[in-house]
């Protein structure tokens, strides 16, 4: 059995969301950078135009190529794999949104 079969979505999400901004260094924590900006930027002009919940999801259409690329270098790690990734992507996702909204990114 491979490490990454060992990790539950749920401990994976536990983990991301335990650890707040990614301290793993390298391109790990440059994509979740990259694409935390590009999520707080997008929402900050489009909620001048619509309400939060429609600038939210404006902000995560725009960003999924950041998303995508953040996402990537996490399934590179040798604990996780792309199953793992992609079942904690909507509680990632769900986080994330909750911060925009209520921080106004």
């Amino acid at each position: 059995m491979s490490p990454a079969s060992l990790i539950s979505p749920v401990l994976f999400a536990a983990m991301l969301f335990a650890s707040g901004p990614v301290q793993a260094g390298g391109e790990t924590e440059l994509r979740h950078t990259g694409w935390r900006e590009c999520l707080s930027r997008n929402f900050r002009i489009q909620a001048a135009l619509t309400d939060p919940d429609l600038a939210a999801d404006s902000a995560f259409r725009a960003c999924r190529s950041a998303e995508d690329a953040y996402l990537a270098a996490l399934a590179g790690s040798p604990l996780l794999d792309g199953d793992d990734v992609a079942r904690a992507r909507p509680m990632l996702a769900g986080r994330v949104r909750a911060w925009l909204i209520s921080s106004r990114g």
